[in-house]
């Protein structure tokens, strides 16, 4: 029932009144019918993505792969997708752009008690710190590297001193290592994720997440 509403509200053009449905759904719907899950997660991901919510309709499509691998939801991550599992920018260094800001962002947010900026100031000024580094890093030459996955690596390896007095690295002994307990092997970007969706590790659950995620929680 709350399907369908959510499926004729997006007839209407109306994405708020199906998101709110269609989360009723997914509430709703026992974990062993995979299917309508799968139908639940696709049309929540078009709904987000109608309301500007990109990032968490390719985290609701993502969903959908582990339900379903076959489906129209390929299609979809493929045509709104980038190379770092984020939205799709208009150019290749925009992307590139996106995904180092995120992840220095993700970093400094690490360090912060809420984990949120305090204000807006705030928040333009690590932005700006972050951009002075991104042009000395495009002034190396580095980024001439072929696929996300090595330009991945240079972003995690670009250390930024963040004007903060609290510690702005997880209290652990060296960098998180993504592990398949399966196989018993590290996982590397380019290798299939662990959690059955089929899709590379960069584009699954080690995408990169974007800032309508990192600042607002959203999904």
């Amino acid at each position: 029932m709350h399907l369908d509403r959510g499926l004729g509200a997006l007839a209407r053009h109306n994405p708020s009144e199906a998101i709110r449905s269609l989360q009723k759904a997914l509430d709703g719907c026992p974990p062993s019918r995979s299917r309508e899950l799968y139908r639940i997660c696709f049309f929540l991901g078009v709904a987000l993505r109608r309301m500007g919510f990109s990032q968490s309709a390719i985290k609701s499509w993502v969903s959908c792969r582990r339900l379903k691998k076959r489906g129209y939801t390929r299609k979809m991550l493929a045509r709104f997708t980038n190379g770092y599992g984020m939205e799709k920018q208009s150019s290749e260094a925009l992307d590139d752009w996106k995904a180092f800001h995120a992840i220095q962002i993700s970093r400094y947010l690490l360090g912060k008690n809420k984990g949120v900026f305090s204000t807006q100031a705030e928040q333009d000024m690590i932005t700006d710190l972050i951009k002075d580094h991104w042009a000395a890093l495009q002034v190396t030459g580095e980024l001439k590297a072929d696929s996300p996955c090595e330009k991945m690596e240079i972003f995690q390896k670009t250390r930024i001193v963040f004007p903060t007095v609290v510690i702005t690295e997880p209290l652990v002994n060296g960098p998180i290592i993504a592990v398949n307990f399966q196989t018993r092997r590290k996982l590397r970007l380019q290798d299939r994720c662990s959690c059955g969706s089929g899709l590379p590790f960069i584009l699954c659950c080690g995408r990169t997440p974007g800032n309508e995620e990192l600042l607002t929680g959203s999904f």
